[in-house]
């Protein structure tokens, strides 16, 4: 009796978990603002991948990159999400903050050479923000 109202209580703690996190993907999902449309998307990954691929990287430093990049364009990308409440100015300055610790760590996987090409394509990125929110550089 006793095993059988532990995995009861079990099964309702994941249960109830499982909806709120739910919820949270949700509330994040309706609060998530959308600057560049699917089609512009679709070309940054292009644009994207045809610059790693003139990188010459190996496969795992290529998953690396593409770990990295990730990461940090994931969370640059919900820096105007509408529950921030971020200034412009505090969004500008998140965003400078979360370029340099991208380039930190990209420094760390490539080589010189590399870099050079990452910093270059992504500046053209970057630019791309600035101009479809409206900032001054």
């Amino acid at each position: 009796m006793k095993t059988t109202l532990i995995g009861l209580f079990l099964l309702i703690c994941i249960t109830t978990f499982g909806q709120t996190q739910e919820e949270k993907l949700q509330e994040r999902q309706n609060n998530k603002v959308e600057i560049f449309t699917s089609s512009e998307k679709d070309n940054l990954q292009v644009f994207v991948a045809e610059q790693v691929e003139k990188m010459k990287l190996s496969k795992d430093l290529e998953d690396d990159y593409y770990m990295i990049l990730g990461y940090h364009t994931n969370k640059m990308g919900r820096l105007d999400d509408k529950n921030a409440k971020l200034t412009e100015k505090e969004m500008i300055a998140q965003f400078k903050q979360m370029i340099k610790k991208l380039d930190e760590d990209m420094k760390e996987i490539l080589t010189k050479e590399q870099f050079e090409i990452h910093k270059e394509s992504f500046s053209k990125i970057v630019t791309s923000v600035y101009n479809r929110n409206g900032w001054a550089k």
